[in-house]
């Protein structure tokens, strides 16, 4: 396990209510252990619904994982949300991933 990944597992255990930290983990993980990957941003879609980051690449996992409907589900959600908090690029990403899918 590389130190990197490590010390994020130590801060997720230290803060597990933290979104950036369970979400980070995740990207962290998508590699190594796309599972795990997949576990951890579907808690902080569960945990977080308004952390607008992880629609992304929770969708994108779900996407790699061959659950496509699922993927479009999340895609369509974070395109929702990022109209609501009004962010523009994020908006821009979601919907040119979902035209992808």
């Amino acid at each position: 396990m590389s130190k990197k990944l490590k010390r994020m597992r130590a801060y997720v255990e230290a803060n597990p209510k933290d979104p950036f930290g369970l979400y980070s983990l995740a990207i962290l993980q998508k590699e190594s252990d796309p599972n795990e990957a997949l576990s951890l941003f579907q808690r902080v879609h569960d945990e977080h619904p308004d952390y607008l980051p992880n629609y992304f690449h929770f969708a994108q996992c779900l996407a790699d994982d061959a659950d496509l409907e699922k993927a479009r589900e999340v895609y369509e959600a974070g395109i929702a949300l990022a109209r609501t908090q009004n962010d523009a690029h994020t908006l821009s990403e979601l919907e040119a991933a979902l035209d992808m899918l």
